[in-house]
């Protein structure tokens, strides 16, 4: 027991120095497409990182004398990708609940629910989106999209019973490290439409006045904080732990991400931006474009799944796989992520495909997965390649949005990552030889 520990310590150590080798290096990538997630790509150009750190970039550029040269030909860098809804992190298993962290059942911890608590940086689905190139995710505790609604037995899909308020999403990075977590408590969460409104007791018309009681209630809280502590203030809806957590939404300094799909409850969620002075961002909308040119108006972005495009509950009838065609048309900006299964988070770029393929311009939709994210979610260090900042980025064998196309390297804060996963270990050890 004693050798294989000492055998563990080393592996430690040499893992520990080739990444610290990684950092101190120069890199040069020749010949490579550029995609800065920013505007159009470039073409045979020339990425250099010394350290950790992207010092040039651009066609043109001559590789610095000693640099480790890498041959980008056929090859593309985009921006590590972000997955901007996903339970990656928090869940493990989807059928064994002693491995899940994604919802909270507890009804005095609603609004306050923070899944960073929950986050295991050894989960074995992280190096699996790692290996899909991604390098950001945002926890979303259980806010479903069309097709991720959690269904009881004897329940329909257009019956689904989660808590009204679902907490507080978290931006994580993908690195190996003992602490991923970037931007905790980034807003709050709550689906607004046929998952919430039996929750609320049957009708979306109760869903909104207890938002607004909420919100009222919280502006009220942090107006009296003193008062209440001494018990000197009117009863209120909510718990301590919940008022506070909703004071930042309803102050409109953080967001409140609302879970809207269908047009008239999309209308609806602008209606209370406007009436509550509220910052949101609109999850699902897969009727969005019906109603592209209001959201537009109102500077909402959105965070779509466009593979959705079946109706799998009446509110989705109108979904279609060019919605965020139309919706770019119309000058939303557009968010593209994932199924929220983190098993499945490695995907997100196969929707930006799907996306492309039904009328997205490619570079919209490279950002739709990279820069746009990032400036969303306050990550300024990742998202977008530019001189100064850390490499987070992704050398690709080819057309990142092709499914057979691989990711050969991620850097993650200035880090190579390994891409070895629990899938490809389990092949090795089994594989007929």
């Amino acid at each position: 027991m004693m050798r294989g520990f000492k055998q563990f310590l080393l592996g430690t150590a040499l893992v520990a120095l080739a990444l610290g080798a990684a950092r101190a290096e120069t890199i040069a990538i020749q010949g490579v497409t550029l995609m800065t997630g920013n505007g159009a790509p470039q073409g045979n150009a020339t990425l250099v990182i010394r350290d950790g750190i992207v010092v040039a970039a651009g066609a043109g550029v001559i590789a610095p004398a000693g640099a480790t040269l890498v041959d980008g030909t056929g090859k593309v860098v985009t921006p590590g990708l972000f997955v901007s809804s996903s339970d990656i992190g928090v869940e493990e298993v989807s059928a064994v609940p002693t491995t899940n962290d994604s919802r909270a059942d507890n009804p005095r911890i609603t609004v306050a629910y923070d899944p960073s608590y929950s986050v295991n940086p050894a989960s074995t689905l992280i190096p699996l989106a790692r290996a899909g190139g991604v390098t950001r995710a945002v926890v979303m505790p259980a806010v479903a999209f069309g097709d991720g609604a959690h269904v009881h037995e004897g329940e329909t899909a257009g019956h689904v019973e989660e808590p009204l308020f679902q907490g507080q999403p978290a931006l994580i990075h993908l690195g190996a490290a003992p602490d991923i977590i970037v931007r905790p408590r980034i807003g709050v969460a709550l689906p607004l439409g046929e998952s919430a409104a039996r929750n609320a007791g049957g009708s979306r018309s109760l869903t909104v006045t207890i938002l607004k009681s909420a919100l009222e209630d919280a502006r009220h809280f942090a107006a009296n904080t003193a008062a209440f502590n001494q018990g000197a203030t009117r009863e209120y809806g909510l718990s301590r732990e919940d008022l506070a957590a909703l004071v930042p939404v309803a102050r409109g300094e953080a967001p409140l991400f609302l879970a809207a799909h269908r047009a008239a409850d999309i209308r609806l969620a602008l209606r209370l931006a406007r009436e509550e002075k509220l910052r949101i961002v609109l999850l699902g909308a897969e009727e969005g474009w019906i109603v592209a040119p209001e959201i537009a108006a109102a500077g909402v972005p959105v965070i779509i799944k466009p593979t959705t495009n079946l109706p799998g509950r009446f509110e989705t009838q109108r979904a279609r796989l060019d919605n965020a065609a139309l919706l770019e048309k119309a000058g939303v900006t557009v968010i593209i992520t994932g199924s929220a299964d983190g098993h499945f988070a490695n995907q997100v770029r196969f929707e930006a495909g799907t996306a492309v393929a039904h009328g997205l311009p490619r570079d919209k939709a490279i950002a739709a997965i990279t820069s746009r994210p990032a400036a969303l979610f306050g990550a300024p260090d990742s998202g977008v390649i530019a001189i100064g900042k850390p490499a987070d980025l992704v050398l690709w064998g080819g057309d990142p949005l092709e499914p057979t196309v691989l990711a050969e390297q991620v850097f993650i804060n200035g880090v190579s990552q390994s891409l070895h996963t629990r899938a490809r270990a389990l092949e090795e050890r089994y594989k007929p030889r």
